[in-house]
């Protein structure tokens, strides 16, 4: 019988760096959601080498999703890989080299996407190459989602649990720079609209309706908001806290606003609820309206990312301490990502004990010359190896 070792050894690290560029290479912008080349390359190359894959056309017809197997023969559970094609757009002229040219310099692989996520993506596709090479049969069963519109809060990842191409535990790819991150915080926005009578600038009694001066007033009250919840410390995650992201009001220059409307970004930790936020949003308007009649406000949900945790003691976490341990000869690190991502939709939404886990330091993510070192993405492909193995012999 192959030995762990021998298997993980089996993952071909040259065949890691070439996927990694070929599909930097590929554009997959998003906005506007060009992911459709990047699925076909994938899908292509995976069922080439006999793999079994599948092109899933929603929840959009035309930016198809990428679901690929190793199928168990026994009752083993599901283990599941999840990362995403689509990168945030970038400007070439402030790039070294062509965002979409993967150029390799002193052990760095550069290029959009190379940190998020596409070095990832190649570890799962020579993940499944070398199980396939292997022709073990094992208990369990890999599964690896390839998903559309992470970088814009579309539904990839979601729609697909929602159609069944679901799981027992999963490791969302995300750079983590080898750390592991059993949990995100969360954050919900929502729409603040302030509406008052307008007059002419030339009025200065300092009694004439004046919009601006109730916005300034309740932002100030919005940072005062922002100190008393960013007290709040958590075992893992970063403090939460509250900051207004968007701001318009006015219609012309001589003249008050007749209307006003702002964003309101709430980062929170996990035991924090979207409705103790519309409360608290609330209760400052009352407060600050209470002595200004002749304005109306209204406040209006416009979207949440959960916060999320799996506990410590979980078997995804515990397993991927033991491999980085095994595998590195270090000590595994535990870490709470500041960045939201799809960690959400399998623990909140599935139920499905999941962990951040993937190469590259995730403050080179959206940022001119991005990169991944590439002794990290094959360490780190050698370790997910690893908790794939363990899961499903």
């Amino acid at each position: 019988m192959t030995s762990k070792t021998d298997l993980i050894d089996m993952l071909d690290e040259d065949l890691i760096v070439e996927l990694t560029s070929r599909l930097v290479e590929i554009p997959s912008e998003n906005p506007p959601g060009d992911e459709a080349a990047c699925a076909r390359f994938i899908h292509d190359t995976l069922r080439d080498w006999g793999v079994e894959v599948e092109l899933v056309h929603k929840p959009f017809a035309d930016r198809p999703q990428v679901v690929a197997w190793h199928r168990g023969r026994g009752n083993g559970p599901v283990f599941m890989l999840n990362g995403h094609m689509d990168t945030v757009p970038a400007d070439p002229a402030l790039w070294r080299h062509p965002p979409h040219e993967a150029v390799i310099e002193d052990g760095r692989l550069y290029g959009l996407g190379s940190c998020d996520m596409k070095g990832s993506l190649a570890n799962a596709m020579a993940i499944l190459k070398a199980l396939k090479d292997a022709d073990i049969e094992t208990s369990g069963t890999l599964m690896t989602q390839f998903v559309i519109g992470e970088e814009t809060d579309e539904p990839g990842t979601k729609t697909l649990l929602q159609l069944g191409y679901t799981g027992d535990r999963a490791i969302v790819m995300e750079p983590t720079d080898g750390q592991i991150g059993p949990g995100t915080r969360g954050a919900c926005w929502h729409r603040v609209t302030l509406t008052g009578p307008v007059c002419h600038c030339g009025l200065t009694d300092a009694a004439a309706p004046d919009l601006m001066r109730v916005l300034w007033r309740f932002a100030g009250k919005i940072e005062a908001y922002h100190q008393r919840v960013s007290q709040q410390r958590h075992h893992l995650l970063a403090s939460p806290g509250c900051r207004i992201t968007r701001m318009r009001a006015g219609e012309t220059h001589n003249s008050t606003a007749r209307n006003a409307e702002m964003i309101i970004d709430r980062r929170m930790l996990p035991h924090e609820s979207v409705d103790q936020v519309r409360q608290d949003l609330q209760e400052m308007l009352d407060g600050l309206l209470a002595d200004e009649p002749s304005i109306g406000a209204d406040i209006a949900f416009v979207d949440l990312n959960e916060a999320t945790e799996t506990p410590l003691d979980s078997s995804v976490v515990t397993g991927l301490q033991r491999n980085i341990r095994e595998i590195t000869g270090q000590e595994a690190r535990i870490w709470g990502p500041p960045y939201g991502c799809d960690m959400r939709n399998f623990v909140a939404d599935a139920g499905i004990p999941t962990v951040n886990y993937g190469a590259g330091d995730f403050r080179r993510c959206h940022q001119p010359d991005e990169f991944v070192p590439v002794a990290d993405l094959v360490r780190v492909g050698r370790v997910t190896f690893g908790m794939v193995l363990d899961n499903i012999l």
